[in-house]
């Protein structure tokens, strides 16, 4: 990798690793939590929605701002509302006011993942491009080895120790990010004769429509999956905060080591398209076998195919999206994320009531939407491999 693009891509690293460590460490205990203040599996669909119908109107707003003003201040506004939010978290006595600030975070933290993604874009091309966005994705997975492990022993002995110790770790990348990241972007990203692509049902015609469903699909079977999976596994073997770090921890090793480790070779050898199939299947597989399993053994190994899955179609799809963006790198990613997000409004209320009627049902459901999406869509999206849309733009 050339050594102005290693950089910051150290720092972008750094940065996605203390956020994610953040992210984590609030996971083993949020069901626990919502279920102490009274809630069942729909008031914690609700509360995980909440984040997510925000971020879905705002990510592509933010991705417009940091095409015009620059990815740093966006990015700098999105780190500080991700960090102060989740004090407010810690402070919150009841469900409402969980969710309220639950939304809030979405609408201010929203800035930070799409403008980083289009910071990629601005220092990297081809390959690259796909092996820079698979370390960003193995910090993800990092953080997620480190964050929940810290989450579940934290979470034993307080519920809201855990928020205060995210918000304090995403404070602590804005200095990094201030200092040491420098602007990509030198001019506003503005193309008079093309119009901006909205959330509407225009959509239906982007030619990269079919990505933007595949990321619907992918956030919706794991929202449901993030908002049963700890009910599911107390149910089966009896898992508390701890045994939940334990396995999302275990699961995050395994997502370093194929984002970080392979990711790179393996979009060499065969290229983003068919890894985002592959990783479509393996994830459909892991949520099989996560209702399948009935030890503490196999619900770790489930889940460790349904991380390896995700790892697999995470960064290709996201790297498909930037290689074939006609307009703007902010609009276009920030479009993909708004999907993604659609899908973790609709997961989590849907995987509650889902649970409430049989408790595989959500897994089930995933599983089979994936495979239909890789059957209705396979052969769009290695078309998009061939020639990315935006060379025959050029063309």
């Amino acid at each position: 990798m050339d050594k102005k693009i290693l950089k910051p891509m150290i720092i972008l690293f750094v940065i996605q690793f203390l956020v994610m460590v953040g992210f984590g460490i609030v996971i083993p205990i949020l069901p626990f939590l919502v279920e102490r203040m009274g809630g069942s599996a729909v008031a914690l669909g609700v509360f995980m929605a909440a984040y997510s119908i925000m971020q879905f109107f705002f990510a592509p707003l933010w991705g417009r701002i940091s095409d015009r003003i620059g990815r740093r201040p966006v990015l700098m506004i999105g780190l500080g509302g991700y960090g102060l939010t989740f004090f407010l978290f810690g402070f919150a006595g009841n469900l409402g006011i969980l969710i309220a600030v639950r939304a809030l975070s979405g609408m201010i933290s929203s800035a930070a993942l799409p403008t980083s993604m289009a910071y990629l874009a601005d220092i990297t091309e081809g390959d690259e491009r796909s092996k820079a966005m698979g370390m960003i994705g193995a910090a993800t997975g990092l953080g997620m080895v480190f964050g929940p492990a810290i989450g579940g022993w934290l979470g034993h002995y307080s519920f809201t120790t855990p928020f205060f110790a995210a918000g304090a770790l995403a404070l602590l990348v804005l200095p990094f990010a201030w200092f040491l990241l420098p602007e990509t972007l030198h001019a506003p990203v503005v193309n008079p004769t093309r119009k901006r692509p909205k959330i509407t049902l225009a959509v239906l015609q982007d030619p990269m429509f079919m990505l933007f469903a595949f990321n619907f699909i992918l956030s919706f079977s794991v929202a449901m999956f993030e908002t049963t999976f700890a009910w599911l596994a107390a149910a089966k073997v009896g898992f508390g905060p701890r045994d939940l770090g334990l396995t999302f921890t275990v699961a995050g090793i395994f997502g370093v080591i194929v984002q970080g480790g392979l990711i790179g070779k393996l979009v060499k050898r065969f290229s983003d398209a068919p890894l985002v199939l592959a990783g479509t299947v393996v994830s459909a597989l892991g949520l099989l076998l996560i209702i399948l399993s009935h030890s503490v053994v196999t619900i770790i190994l489930a889940t460790i195919v349904f991380m390896i899955g995700q790892s697999l179609l995470g960064p290709t799809s996201s790297s498909l999206v930037s290689k074939n963006a006609t307009e703007g790198q902010g609009v276009s990613l920030g479009l993909f994320q708004s999907f993604g997000s659609l899908g973790r409004i609709l997961g989590p209320i849907v995987g509650g009531v889902l649970y409430g009627i049989m408790i595989g049902l959500p897994y089930v459901t995933g599983a089979l939407l994936l495979m239909f999406m890789f059957v209705i869509g396979g052969r769009r999206i290695l078309s998009f491999g061939r020639r990315p849309l935006a060379q025959e733009a050029r063309a």
